[in-house]
């Protein structure tokens, strides 16, 4: 046994999962070292330092193209990291969709992961990797693709800069996901039950992306997504929203809504422009890192 093997015993390291285990929590494989997170937009990348004890730590925003940033502020995001591992979310040129009649054996969302084709059939495509949501209830499923042209770039960038990747997931799929959770988390039978089934709208924004998936009892029926789509004005999401609701036989029982950080003036003015509809902020202090990050 070496130094650094008893040393890893001694300090439970070697129990520990490996840095690039894509199955375990991002707290689990870094408990007590500091990792870089990253949110990585078209024309846009922000960054927090995750320290020990989930404590998030410095952080910033960059304009310009993702190699570019990286390669100038290297220094800095090497100094937020003990080991060069980084969390990154990507946030531009993947798609999210709703699909009906994929296969649903037991553990088809993991199956995804590693055998694509088994999991969506004739809807594959050999450059794209995917992460899949099925509804328990229903023939549906929230599909999410994304080029792997993108996340090789990525990842080539932060390797010329001496960082690793740990982890690329998509921020506003994980916050939509953990909305899904949170809107069907009371008693599963209670929509079934229910003489008039409530609608919901779910409203995920992620630091220019956008969201929104319909529920109706239990039973997804349209879901529209959108990267790309907004700056610090959030006009082109309101109206997005307007239109649906408008166009709509009836307006939303309730509309459940995320952001990536608190203080987005959307929750206020559709409170006031659909006043028959409940609307509830479910934004927390720093929403999206914490997801991204496992912490919640």
């Amino acid at each position: 046994m070496t130094l650094k093997d008893l040393k890893d015993v001694l300090t439970f390291a070697a129990f520990r999962p490996e840095p690039d285990d894509g199955t375990a929590l991002w707290t689990r494989r870094f408990p007590v070292e500091k990792t870089l997170l990253l949110n990585v937009g078209k024309n846009r990348t922000s960054w927090r330092c995750l320290a020990k004890g989930g404590r998030l730590l410095d952080g910033g925003l960059q304009r310009g193209d993702f190699k570019d940033i990286a390669t100038s502020l290297a220094p800095e995001w090497r100094k937020l990291t003990d080991t060069g591992w980084c969390n990154v979310s990507l946030n531009s040129r993947y798609i999210i969709s709703l699909e009906s009649n994929l296969p649903r054996k037991e553990g088809i969302e993991d199956v995804i992961r590693t055998s694509p084709r088994a999991a969506l059939g004739s809807k594959f495509e050999r450059s794209k990797r995917y992460a899949l949501t099925n509804n328990p209830e229903h023939a549906t499923s929230i599909v999410l693709s994304c080029e792997e042209e993108v996340i090789k770039k990525i990842e080539a960038a932060l390797a010329e800069n001496s960082l690793q990747t740990g982890r690329i997931c998509c921020g506003t799929y994980t916050l939509l996901r953990r909305l899904i959770e949170h809107a069907n988390a009371d008693d599963p039978n209670a929509q079934k039950n229910a003489a008039t089934p409530a609608q919901l709208l779910l409203v995920v924004c992620n630091e220019g992306s956008v969201c929104m998936l319909t529920q109706t009892g239990d039973v997804w029926s349209d879901l529209r997504s959108r990267s790309d789509f907004y700056d610090e004005n959030t006009e082109p999401v309101f109206e997005m929203i307007r239109a649906k609701c408008e166009a709509a036989e009836s307006p939303p029982s309730e509309i459940l809504f995320v952001a990536d950080q608190p203080g987005s003036d959307l929750p206020a003015r559709l409170t006031e422009k659909f006043p028959d509809s409940k609307v509830t902020d479910l934004t927390e202090s720093d929403h999206l890192w914490a997801h991204i990050a496992d912490l919640r």
